[in-house]
């Protein structure tokens, strides 16, 4: 996908100079693209781009223009670039939609919804050549992807085969799609990396915390927040060797463009194990382990707690309600001495 006046000048100046971005780490250029037939809840189709794990653009058929999701790309980028983003989308999906929608027709389909998927792109790295992705996937399972060395496409599934059969006969589509993946995807990796490199090449640790809770048995919670880039690797250790995790939530963004996750492991606060969390992360050196020191949140404890809390409040209660009732008695025999005092005296003056 390039085009626009600033990302050809970039790719000039690029093959003049020579810059290459270091390439001491994996990078990426991703594209996802979403089919939707029959929802129509949903748009149509949709794209999102992503570069080193940052969202960069966001384009859908309802909104019918690509928004640029970083503001140094709106710095860099001029409309009119994104005009040509918008362009290079519609005509992908116009033909990938024109195969998947004669598939549904022939296989009686058409009723029903769908949902194809693609991703493609390219991924960068210092020791070996780039790798270009290609491939798709129909209501969730993996069907077909694309051998930009051999030219012919791979089935994963059996509801593939006609598409293979089809595609593969595609030659100048084919080719088209190896000068993608091999020449365009790496050029605008270079060309949008230059200008995000500040932003993109930031280190930010994560925050981590360990949390025991119970319930039908006990789980230690890892927390870890707010870690940029997303490559993360967390691990269990019980009295310092590894140990397989229960469960996990796998990554999840953040507003702020960092990731988040949390790992659980079951295990029994009461058998004198030390356990664990490992993080290696590009923004620690060595990697950074977290003990567990042994607090549990008991839930039987917490009620306790809360029946103590309630215990108080109540005897507090009771206290003022005895409190304003002595001080209205007081009250009350003040009035009733200061009556008495009055008729007494009254009494003497009259007699």
């Amino acid at each position: 996908m390039t085009g626009g006046p600033h990302g050809v000048l970039l790719l000039l100046l690029l093959n003049v100079f020579r810059v290459q971005p270091s390439l001491t780490e994996s990078h990426s250029l991703l594209y996802q693209y979403n089919l939707n037939h029959g929802d129509k809840d949903l748009p149509e189709y949709s794209f999102l781009g992503i570069l080193d794990d940052c969202e960069i653009f966001y384009f859908d058929s309802n909104m019918k223009v690509t928004i640029p999701r970083q503001q140094w790309l709106v710095d860099a980028f001029d409309k009119a670039y994104w005009d040509e983003c918008t362009i290079t989308e519609v005509g992908f999906h116009g033909l990938i939609k024109g195969q998947a929608d004669g598939w549904l027709q022939k296989e009686n389909q058409t009723s029903r919804t769908h949902y194809l998927q693609g991703l493609f792109g390219c991924e960068l790295h210092e020791a070996t050549p780039s790798e270009g992705i290609l491939k798709f996937a129909l209501d969730g399972k993996y069907i077909l992807s694309f051998d930009k060395d051999a030219l012919v496409w791979i089935v994963h599934d059996p509801v593939a085969e006609e598409f293979k059969t089809k595609w593969d006969k595609e030659t100048k589509m084919n080719h088209y799609f190896k000068n993608l993946l091999e020449n365009d995807c790496i050029d605008q990796w270079k060309a949008i990396y230059f200008f995000g490199n500040a932003s993109l090449s930031r280190k930010i640790s994560p925050e981590v915390s360990l949390i025991a809770k119970d319930g039908h048995h006990w789980f230690l919670h890892c927390i870890v927040i707010g870690f940029y880039p997303q490559s993360i690797n967390v691990t269990w250790l019980k009295n310092g060797k590894h140990a397989d995790e229960t469960t996990s939530t796998g990554l999840l963004p953040n507003e702020d463009g960092t990731f988040q996750l949390k790992t659980t492991l079951q295990f029994d606060p009461y058998d004198g194990n030390q356990y664990a969390c490992h993080i290696e992360h590009s923004s620690i050196p060595g990697g950074k382990t977290v003990l567990w020191e042994g607090k549990v949140k008991d839930s039987n404890n917490v009620g306790m707690i809360v029946l103590a809390v309630l215990v108080s409040l109540a005897i507090i209660v009771i206290i003022f309600i005895w409190w304003r009732r002595r001080r209205v008695i007081h009250r009350g025999l003040l009035a009733s001495v200061s009556t008495l005092r009055s008729y007494t005296i009254q009494y003497s003056l009259e007699n």
